[in-house]
């Protein structure tokens, strides 16, 4: 039988066709691979792209967990409003069995589960890794976060793993999984040399979360990334301490603080809150942690074990950076206005959260000083969300033998400082309207003392 598509009529038609079928594919491996250079930013209001939080969560820290303990944990995200917790997993069996549980019990919730690959201390094996990943997935599928419909997969570090063993890896693991992955991991190299890795699907600045120096928080790591043409992740954090030393069981001779005294939490999320809509955001922020006690970031109540860290977070609670983390996310991924989150007749909410020992007073411990102590600031911190109101707010703070007094601002959140000194807090807002004072608002802070063991961790508090 003679052959249509043979005749030169046909021919332009076959080839048309074949083009066609070329460039999709070439579409696809470039979607795979990485974005060609030369493409716009990424822009998160294009489409139906959304903005999600998630929170980073150490396995490391679960080994006595129970169901109930993983259930309340996922209780609190989803109260703070979280899309998704990271698993950072580690080499440990009692890791993986427990990012099983975690998985297999998510299935039925709203908050979703994605990994990070702390690959500082697992095996440099792609058979190894991508069998921790597909086998944890597995376990619940439902539970897996998602991104344009592929599994998110991140890290903590493992740019010196080689870009062939990531390849490889990755291979791995979409043939256990079935299905490509969202590879998006925190590397520490250069953001050029980061962005340009072909199998790097979305970008992840960790130290983004801290000031690196004694400057003031500013965007500088987020820039090159949020100019860039992956999918961003941008940390924030409430602080960061650690005060490892070189002996005893917990030999990890980490000792030392970023700068975290001046307001470090809102004005990280004050930066990606703009009224203009050209200004860059990133698409994920991730939280800097849930639960990571030994550097003090911890926003969920401690649950599970220490890695010999309790000493500076044994009374050193942190609801209230929970509660502004609630704030925030409500208003970057939700949209909310300043004061929309107080309900018809609230009175107003405060959360003050500050270190309790002066950075420059007499201690001792066989950890010594932290490195970079001197870039501490000895304040108080206060978030004050006040009604829209005629009426006149003040803040009133006692601190030891020092009384402040400031005037407050209705109608919107009110973010200030105050130096501290040892002795007790005290605070409280009074509303007056004519000649009628009154108090609305007051609570007892942490007494700030000297002496001890050095800690630059925070107390936080909140009432309202």
């Amino acid at each position: 039988m003679r052959n249509t598509w043979t005749h030169p009529v046909f021919r332009p038609l076959l080839f048309l066709a074949l083009l066609v079928l070329t460039m999709h594919a070439l579409k696809s491996q470039w979607h795979r691979l990485g974005s060609p250079k030369g493409k716009a930013p990424y822009n998160p209001d294009q489409g139906d792209e959304k903005r999600l939080v998630v929170g980073h969560f150490m396995l490391g820290n679960t080994y006595p967990f129970t169901a109930d303990d993983w259930q309340a944990t996922f209780d609190l995200a989803e109260d703070t409003l979280l899309d998704a917790i990271v698993l950072n997993i580690g080499p440990e069996h009692w890791q993986l069995t427990q990012a099983q549980l975690a998985y297999e019990l998510a299935s039925s919730r709203r908050i979703k589960l994605l990994l990070s690959l702390d690959v500082n201390v697992l095996p440099h094996s792609p058979d190894e890794l991508s069998s921790r990943v597909v086998t944890t997935i597995n376990a619940g599928r439902a539970s897996q976060l998602l991104w344009d419909d592929k599994p998110v997969l991140s890290t903590f570090s493992g740019h010196e793993f080689g870009d062939d063993n990531w390849v490889e890896t990755l291979r791995l693991i979409s043939r256990g999984l079935e299905q490509q992955v969202m590879f998006w991991p925190a590397f520490f190299i250069p953001p050029s040399d980061f962005m340009a890795k072909l199998y790097v699907d979305g970008t992840f600045a960790w130290n983004s979360g801290w000031a690196m120096d004694s400057t003031s928080m500013n965007l500088k790591e987020d820039q090159p990334f949020l100019k860039g043409d992956k999918p961003y992740m941008a940390a924030i954090s409430p602080l960061f301490f650690t005060h490892y030393g070189t002996e005893g069981d917990w030999a990890w001779n980490k000792n030392w603080i970023y700068p975290s005294d001046n307001l470090l939490l809102p004005n990280r999320f004050l930066n990606f809150i703009s009224p203009h809509a050209h200004t860059p955001t990133p698409q994920i922020i991730q939280l800097i942690s849930l639960n990571d006690y030994g550097e003090s970031h911890y926003l969920f109540p401690v649950r599970g074990a220490q890695p010999g860290s309790s000493a500076w977070t044994e009374g050193m609670d942190h609801e209230g950076f929970r509660i502004m983390c609630k704030y925030f996310i409500g208003r970057w991924k939700n949209g909310m206005s300043e004061i929309e989150e107080l309900e018809d007749g609230h009175e107003g909410k405060v959360v003050i959260w500050y270190r309790t020992k002066p950075k420059d007073g007499v201690y001792d411990d066989a950890v010594g000083r932290p490195d970079r102590a001197e870039w501490a600031e000895d304040l108080i911190n206060l978030f004050i969300l006040l009604p829209s109101h005629s009426a006149h707010y003040t803040l009133h703070l006692t601190n030891g033998p020092a009384d402040h007094t400031r005037s407050l601002k209705s109608g919107r959140l009110n973010l200030l400082t105050l130096p501290f000194i040892p002795g007790n807090v005290h605070y409280s807002i009074t509303k007056k309207e004519g000649s009628a004072e009154r108090v609305i608002l007051e609570g007892d802070g942490k007494e700030i003392t000297e002496g001890g063991a050095w800690n630059f961790n925070m107390w936080s508090g909140s009432v309202y």
